[in-house]
């Protein structure tokens, strides 16, 4: 295949996870008052367990999974990842579910500008003067929003720090994407089984006791997880990360347009750190193109 073709394809496959998860909002709004986000995250991750199954059963790629198990720092690095990125499901579940979208939105925005802060402190990575100019900007938008709004963002930086330290550990472990993911929900299954029971014998389980379409979105809770991620692992081996870095605003960009649709308002406090944070991501992004090029 010609470089060009795996560009192509990296491409269509990034603007396919990052748009999954742009539109994820009307997955958790499907669902009604009554189911709750920790009862969705809980079969998110237990029917991406059988998702995974299947696909490195088929696959072949069952066995890489299982040694992976083998081996106690992987499994000691998988663990505490495991802890951060169901942080970052549930609070964004419950965000989605309880009109906080915009404020998820923001998360997201922050999240390349924060990953940017823990490179310098996890990774002794060194920045250009645009990327600290864009890491300024950002810190901008936050402290406007702790002083100009009266509220720190409690929903953006928790998504963004448990998805940023979430990257960090999956950069530095020695596991593919889908394998890694693997053990993750297989390390989380025992708490998340143990959840789904709980909440069924206390009668506030939907699985058992719900209506059809409850379960068939439940069930089609795994695909939520496995199949944005599994795409973007794909696009990722195939296209520069600069190209990957301006895909990714997709999401975020989605999520606010459907925050505003279902009726959140925006004042003007929160357009002022949104405008911080983007002027960030401007030169971040510039950055991104001028060492490309």
């Amino acid at each position: 295949m010609s470089p060009d073709s795996r560009e192509r394809q990296g491409t269509l496959a990034a603007l396919a996870a990052f748009m999954l998860w742009g539109i994820m909002p009307l997955y958790f709004r499907a669902f009604p008052a009554s189911v709750g986000a920790l009862e969705v995250t809980f079969h998110r991750i237990a029917w991406t367990l059988g998702v995974l199954l299947l696909s490195l059963g088929f696959s072949g790629g069952l066995g890489p999974a299982l040694a992976l198990f083998r081996n106690p720092r992987v499994i000691a690095t998988l663990f505490l990842s495991t802890v951060f990125i169901a942080i970052n499901w549930l609070v964004y579940a419950w965000a989605a579910m309880n009109a906080h979208l915009t404020e998820a939105s923001l998360g997201y925005f922050i999240n390349p500008l924060f990953n940017v802060a823990l490179g310098v402190v996890f990774l002794r990575e060194r920045l250009s003067i645009w990327r600290w100019l864009a890491v300024g900007l950002a810190a901008i938008g936050v402290l406007n929003q702790i002083i100009i709004v009266g509220k720190p963002p409690w929903v953006a930086l928790t998504l963004a720090f448990s998805f940023g330290i979430y990257g960090v550990l999956r950069k530095t472990v020695a596991a593919e994407a889908r394998e890694g993911l693997f053990v993750e929900t297989v390390l989380f299954a025992p708490v998340v089984i143990g959840g789904i029971i709980w909440l069924e014998l206390q009668g506030n389980g939907h699985f058992i006791h719900g209506i059809w379409t409850i379960k068939a979105l439940l069930v089609a809770g795994g695909l939520t997880i496995a199949a944005p991620l599994t795409l973007f692992a794909f696009a990722a081996r195939r296209i520069p990360l600069s190209t990957l870095g301006v895909i990714q605003y997709i999401a975020p960009s989605a999520q606010l347009l459907l925050a505003i649709y279902f009726g959140e308002k925006l004042t003007l406090g929160t357009l002022v750190t949104f405008g911080f944070i983007w002027a960030g991501l401007a030169l971040y992004t510039f950055d991104l193109w001028r060492k490309r090029n």
